[in-house]
């Protein structure tokens, strides 16, 4: 298994969620001695500690736990057997009510990690391209309006921020899209901002902006489009 295969597995290996021959590949090459495993192993244990002290203390509800231990408790005398199968197939409920409880809580600190896993990828990203000498900056908009900065490298990619975006529909999304002096818009991907209207779209990688006379937004179906279906909302001139 190749590190790029690996990366999505560090966190459910540190929650112990991880399958056992899986877990097994990433143990071989920690005894190795392979320092991107470390590292990663790391980061993946940092993020779970800090999602935990982020995250509520979710403990199974405490008449639940009661109950499904009492149902089990063996009772002195028995006056009936169909009540002690009336017993057992409660207690059998409750712990399967009290399993699925627990996979759900599981699942949903998977989920929180990943999306803690990516903005920290987005993050690193938006360092890289800040940080070349190629990079320049464009600023836009005012406090009345929506309004940022735009960053621009040939060879890191493109970070656009900012806020006071419109709130759209949960089935739509924000599009940006480079602009050329000739020829159609070309995508540079699809974003969301939050309750405030704040945003970051971080497209990494070198991009060619030769001929990029600005940068758009429009409002798009939640998937994206591979061109403008509605007027944008920002246009940006970068030239």
């Amino acid at each position: 298994m190749t590190h790029p295969e690996m990366n999505e597995l560090y966190e459910l290996h540190v929650l112990g969620a991880l399958e056992p021959e899986l877990a097994s590949e990433i143990d071989s090459h920690l005894a190795d001695g392979c320092e991107h495993c470390g590292e990663r192993l790391r980061e993946a244990t940092l993020a779970a500690a800090a999602m935990s002290g982020m995250a509520e203390q979710l403990e199974p509800p405490k008449h639940l736990r009661d109950r499904v231990l009492a149902s089990v408790r063996p009772r002195k005398q028995s006056t009936s057997w169909l009540y002690a199968v009336a017993s057992l197939a409660a207690a059998c409920v409750l712990l399967l009510a009290y399993s699925l409880w627990s996979r759900n809580t599981a699942q949903s600190l998977r989920d929180r990690i990943g999306v803690l896993t990516q903005e920290r990828d987005q993050l690193r990203s938006a360092v890289e391209v800040l940080s070349r000498p190629d990079t320049r900056m464009v600023q836009f908009g005012n406090n009345n309006a929506p309004h940022g900065r735009v960053f621009l490298s040939q060879n890191g990619g493109v970070v656009f921020a900012g806020s006071q975006l419109p709130q759209i529909a949960s089935d739509k999304t924000f599009q940006l899209w480079l602009i050329p002096s000739a020829g159609a818009p070309r995508s540079a991907g699809i974003f969301r901002a939050n309750a405030a209207g704040e945003f970051v779209n971080v497209v990494p990688g070198p991009v060619n902006l030769t001929g990029i006379n600005a940068v758009a937004v429009s409002v798009e179906p939640r998937q994206g489009s591979p061109a403008p279906t509605t007027t944008p909302i920002l246009v940006v001139s970068i030239g």
